[in-house]
């Protein structure tokens, strides 16, 4: 659910938009407000999107559960390397 101040965003920007092409443009009501409805969905999705900073809900996390933050103290063992050379080999040419 969005904040409070991003629905009274929505609001006032529906109702401005509603006063404004009804009774300055003389609209139908239906038409004013089907457009005042659209904006109004519009600023509430912007609103809603340059909502909170998440570096705040980054560092609560971190702060709750430090043993997800840092890497364990001692890494996996290292796989051991399974590549062949055979380049070097002269056996393995046909001669």
């Amino acid at each position: 659910m969005p904040d409070l101040r991003a629905l009274l965003v929505s609001l006032g920007v529906g109702l401005g938009i509603a006063a404004y092409t009804t009774l300055w443009w003389h609209w139908p009501l239906a038409v004013g407000g089907g457009v005042a409805i659209v904006m109004s969905g519009l600023a509430l999705v912007g609103t809603v999107s340059i909502g909170t900073d998440p570096a705040a809900a980054d560092a609560a996390w971190r702060a709750a559960a430090p043993e997800f933050v840092d890497p364990p103290e001692d890494p996996l063992p290292a796989a051991p390397d399974a590549r062949m050379d055979t380049a070097d080999d002269e056996s393995a040419s046909p001669a």
